[in-house]
């Protein structure tokens, strides 16, 4: 009986040019002599109602997902030799197999079956079928074959063929006597499979046979099948030994009085399909034939042959479109009987977003029975496939043959509920697909942002969720690799921030931007979000950024206050002018991401205005780059020296009190002058102020006050006031003790002196001197000549001063002397009554601070008269 299935056959023909070379009515009575099948005990006979295994069931089908590939294990060709030259002769080709393609022969090909290429060849076809969840590669494996003796040149005469066609594929050879083939099984990845399944040749034309090189669980066949077919205990093959009921004495796949079916397991099958007739002439089990056949002598040469004066593939002449098609072997997806039901149950458990296989979960399957569910077995799970499997539920199993699966333990990390019902209610096994999806549990993170501090909430922190190390599934698909962005999080008014469905895993939390004014928090939290913990909650704390101004004196870094700055931004944002306060600083807290500016409009009194627009950046909170900045603004002071130096030789002196005044007459600083360097004042305020010397240095006269505009610059500024020298100038006058009347009165002369100081300043003093009687008597000379000086003190030095006596009576100047400094000259010859000034020019140098400057004036008495000496006043009167 036919299965239920879509049939497809398979069908392996092996075509002969000409009949055998024994006769037909010797070979038919040696195989009618052999015993059939079942008489052999290697078969069992069954009817339309016999059942057989069912787990049994893998048979390779072709459909029309269905593809194939020619290959060799060592790059031999198929040459297609036999199907270009069949197709292009006679279209022998596109007629047997409409469906075959006859340009780019993607799915026909031929090849000449040499010595060199057995066991070499190969046709792979993808998508042959499923056995336990696994689709199935089959590889047809051309291992041995016998070929014609043919004379050099004619090599083609043989032809193996394989084709895919939907409705007829092949395996044909041309001029064999015999061909060795394996049917191998491959999972998707090309690894072998082993399956448990069955053949069924079908279409066991009259003397043809078989071998099955491999060992076989059962083999089935019909009562009329089990007549016509026997077995050869000598070659162990299996053969045709009557004609079928067709009339040209065949049979078709359709007639099961050909079928044979065989159930193994394994994976591979390695069958010998003989050519018709050659049973006596096979060697033994798998053995080749004794008499092979020869070119031309087996072979018709004339135009009734069906072959049409074939002489190689290479040498085709013929122009018949059926020039090879003789009878042939093949195989059906069918069974003589009926199949049990049997069924594969398979869940592939999949994560609903990715649709990745998921271990770890348990399935059980419950049976109907007596009107309830019952716990019947637990799936396994099988990593190869990455699905969960029940093999081998038989329909008995349960009533009616219904079951239910369910989902009891969801994989670690998923949550969910799944339950399908099923039934096995179809012969043969049956594999039952079913999908169940769970979702991933996922977990929140929640982040609360304060101030520091206040713990006053802020809105505007943005933060990432960093996977640290890859976040994956249970079964390791990568959802976020290494160091990728999972989440972006912002805080809200409230300062929170959330989200939910966070994969498990391990997590970095930064925050990558912190509220405006605010300094980002560099802390890098590390989360692991899992079944322990699967909300989370993370509490970061923000401080207002600081920037801090700090006004100092350049050297000694006194803080200054009273310094005005401007400071905005560059987008206008802040736009202030603030004073340092009494430390000296301007603070400001919260600062804008932005670029800002500072400049000194106003320094404080005594320094200089440092105009230098200086700027700073604030990103992500941060002043560049720190959270608090303080920058220091060092202001220059004036620089004043005031340097007090003797008017003649440039050199200090010291002694002299020195005072500062403003232009109020407000004493800024005093001081006494020293010698070893000027008097230094930093800082002053600019303006106009006035020095005065309150008192002069002996020896020096007292300089005129000098003002000044003290200027608003870095450069020292020096102000020098000059002394003059006050000098002593000793006139001594000199006369003749004995020429003093006493009764005339004590002798007086009277001088002047007169002339500029350095600046040009004039000056004139008088003075005299008496000669007295006592002085007389001490101070008289061996030479009988007295002298009496006088000095005029604190005379500015000047390098001119003229020396003059005043005419008197008696006396007249005879002769000027004096120290080096004086410089005399005679003018005219002194004289009785002669102005001394006529006679005698004197010029004294008080310059270069002489140590004594004297003028000697000796006089002569020339008259004795009783009248009094002089009438002058006595007194001194300088005049400046």
């Amino acid at each position: 009986m036919k299965r239920a299935k879509k049939s497809f056959w398979f069908l392996a023909g092996i075509l002969l040019l000409l009949g055998l070379c024994f006769r037909e009515d010797v070979l038919a009575s040696s195989l009618t002599s052999l015993p059939s099948l079942s008489k052999a005990g290697i078969g069992e006979v069954v009817s339309s109602d016999s059942v057989i295994d069912g787990r049994y069931d893998f048979t390779p089908l072709i459909g029309s997902e269905t593809k194939i590939r020619f290959e060799s294990t060592d790059g031999s060709t198929w040459d297609n030799l036999f199907c270009k030259n069949g197709e292009s002769h006679s279209k022998c080709c596109s007629t047997w197999w409409p469906a075959a393609d006859v340009k780019g022969w993607s799915n026909l090909r031929s090849f000449t079956p040499l010595e060199s290429k057995k066991g070499k060849m190969y046709a792979e076809y993808t998508n042959v079928g499923e056995c336990h969840g696994e689709n199935v590669t089959m590889r047809i494996w051309l291992e041995d074959w016998q070929n014609t003796v043919v004379p050099s040149g004619y090599e083609d005469v043989d032809a193996v063929v394989v084709a895919i066609d939907h409705n007829k594929p092949v395996i044909d050879i041309k001029g064999l006597l015999w061909i060795k083939v394996r049917f191998a099984y491959y999972d998707s990845k090309g690894n072998p499979l082993n399956v448990k399944g069955y053949f069924t040749l079908s279409d066991l034309d009259f003397k043809q046979g078989f071998y099955l090189a491999d060992e076989t669980e059962h083999i089935y066949l019909t009562k009329e099948a089990d007549a016509r077919i026997v077995y050869d205990a000598r070659t162990e093959a299996i053969w045709s030994a009557r004609r079928g009921s067709e009339p040209d004495g065949g049979t078709t796949p359709e007639n099961s009085e050909g079928w044979v079916t065989f159930t193994f397991e394994g994976n591979s099958q390695t069958m010998i399909f003989y050519d018709g007739g050659t049973n006596d002439a096979v060697t033994g089990p798998g053995g080749g034939v004794k008499a092979p056949k020869k070119w031309p002598d087996n072979f018709v040469n004339d135009t009734s042959s069906t072959y049409n004066n074939w002489h190689g593939a290479s040498r085709e002449t013929g122009i018949t479109v059926v020039p090879w098609n003789t009878s042939e072997f093949g195989y059906t997806a069918n069974v003589p009987c009926h199949l049990s039901k049997v069924g594969d149950l398979v869940v592939k458990k999949m994560d609903a977003e990715t649709k990745e296989a998921i271990s770890g979960a348990e399935f059980t399957v419950y049976r109907w029975k007596n009107n309830t569910w019952s716990e019947f077995k637990k799936m396994n799970w099988v990593k190869k496939t990455g699905s969960y499997l029940l093999e081998g539920i038989l329909d008995t199993d349960s009533e009616n043959g219904k079951f239910r699966v369910v989902e009891t333990k969801n994989p670690a990390g998923y949550a969910g509920s799944w339950e399908q019902e099923f039934s096995i209610d179809k012969e043969g096994m049956q594999t039952i697909h079913l999908e169940a999806e769970n979702t991933r549990k996922t977990g929140s993170l929640k982040i609360k942002k304060t101030e520091e501090n206040s713990g006053k909430a802020l809105s505007g922190a943005t933060y990432q969720v960093i996977a640290s190390g890859a976040i994956t599934t249970v079964n390791g698909t990568v959802l976020f690799p290494d160091q990728a962005v999972a989440a972006v999080l912002k805080t809200d008014e409230n300062g929170e921030a959330f989200k939910d469905g966070l994969e498990y895993g391990t997590y970095l939390v930064r925050e990558t931007a912190a509220p405006n004014g605010y300094v980002l928090d560099p802390t890098e939290k590390k989360i692991t979000i899992g079944e322990q913990n699967a909300q989370i909650t993370l509490t970061f704390t923000n401080w207002k950024n600081r920037f801090v101004l700090q006004k100092v004196s350049q050297g000694d870094g006194k803080v200054l206050q009273g310094a005005a700055f401007h400071i905005w931004t560059k987008d206008g944002s802040f736009d202030e002018t603030k004073k340092t306060d009494a430390n000296g600083k301007i603070e400001l807290k919260g600062l804008l991401d932005g670029v800002w500016y500072y400049q000194e409009t106003a320094s404080p009194e005594g320094f200089l205005l440092d105009s230098t627009c200086r700027e700073f950046v604030v990103e992500n909170g941060k002043i560049d780059g720190k959270s608090e900045l303080s920058v220091t603004v060092e202001n220059d002071g004036t620089h004043l020296t005031i340097e007090k130096i003797d008017a003649e030789s440039g050199k200090r002196i010291s002694g002299a009190k020195l005072v500062l005044k403003d232009m109020d007459g407000n004493r800024v600083d005093s001081w006494i002058s020293g010698g070893s360097g000027p008097h230094e004042l930093e800082k002053l305020k600019p303006g106009s102020y006035v020095l005065v010397e309150e008192a002069a240095p002996d020896g020096y006269l007292a300089a005129e006050p000098v003002s000044f505009v003290l200027e608003a610059k870095q450069e020292v500024q020096t102000v020098t006031m000059k002394d003059l020298a006050c000098e002593t100038l000793t006139i001594t006058k000199k006369i003749k003790a004995d020429e003093i009347t006493w009764a005339h009165g004590n002798p007086t002369f009277l001088f002047s002196v007169k002339g500029k100081d350095l600046y040009g300043k004039e000056h004139t003093y008088q003075c005299y001197l008496t000669f007295t009687k006592t002085q007389v008597e001490k101070t008289t000379d061996q030479d009988g000549y007295t002298e009496q000086s006088v000095q005029i003190r604190g005379i500015p030095a000047g390098n001119d001063y003229r020396v003059q006596e005043k005419k008197v009576l008696r006396y007249s100047l005879m002769q000027v002397t004096g120290t080096k400094n004086v410089t005399v000259k005679k003018l005219e010859e002194p004289a009785y009554g002669k102005d001394p000034a006529r006679v005698f020019s004197v010029s004294v140098n008080l310059c270069g601070h002489p140590k004594e400057s004297e003028v000697v004036f000796k006089n002569q008495k020339y008259r004795w008269d009783d009248y009094g000496h002089n009438s002058i006043v006595k007194n001194r009167i300088p005049v400046e």
